[in-house]
């Protein structure tokens, strides 16, 4: 009996990963099976992000005042209505959300870079709400990996941004940016609320 123990651990020693079966890491996280309680956590993100937006549009209204529209035209399109919340589907809003704010990612990214001496007051703000955009774009992100959902891709290429043509075309790129994220953050919450009532 005992040559035939002493065998077997020789045996053993031969294959060490054999000896014993692999468990779970330890300290991994649990993964929540819940898409609602995803959607919680997407909504969680956005919404204090979305009015801590909207206090930097005001402060950037009252130190650069500047009246009627500001537009970029390579900035996203608002995907949606109020008159369309109705008929929203999680792909679409998800996928489509996921599109439009890394554009805007992308076009805070080039104010910081290119929006010249006026903006540089605003410089804590923005990189403030450059990591807050990265951090939701991370959770949708996750978000749709975990409902198998199709990944986001831009509708046309992506086209390198010019510098501004002038002091006042930073100033009013940054209205135009500021402003467009803020509706795509309103939306967004009221969205993806309504989305978790469907699931």
């Amino acid at each position: 009996m005992n040559c035939v123990c002493h065998l077997v651990l020789m045996v053993l020693s031969l294959w060490p990963d054999r000896a014993i079966a692999p468990g779970p890491p330890s300290g991994s996280p649990r993964v929540s099976s819940d898409p609602r309680a995803d959607l919680d956590s997407a909504v969680l993100l956005t919404d204090p992000f979305w009015q801590t937006l909207g206090k930097l549009a005001a402060q950037m209204r009252d130190k650069f005042p500047a009246d009627g529209d500001h537009n970029l035209d390579s900035l996203p399109t608002l995907a949606m209505s109020a008159g369309t919340l109705g008929s929203l589907q999680l792909p679409g809003v998800l996928t489509r959300l996921r599109v439009d704010l890394m554009s805007y990612l992308r076009h805070v990214q080039w104010l910081r870079r290119a929006g010249g001496p006026s903006l540089k007051i605003l410089e804590p703000e923005l990189g403030a709400l450059q990591a807050r955009l990265d951090r939701l774009l991370r959770r949708l992100q996750l978000l749709t990996s975990r409902l198998a959902l199709p990944q986001a891709t831009p509708d046309q290429p992506t086209v390198p941004l010019g510098p501004p043509a002038s002091a006042w075309g930073s100033i009013r790129a940054a209205h135009a940016i500021l402003g467009g994220l803020h509706l795509t953050l309103d939306w967004a919450v009221r969205g993806l609320l309504l989305l978790k009532t469907r699931l």
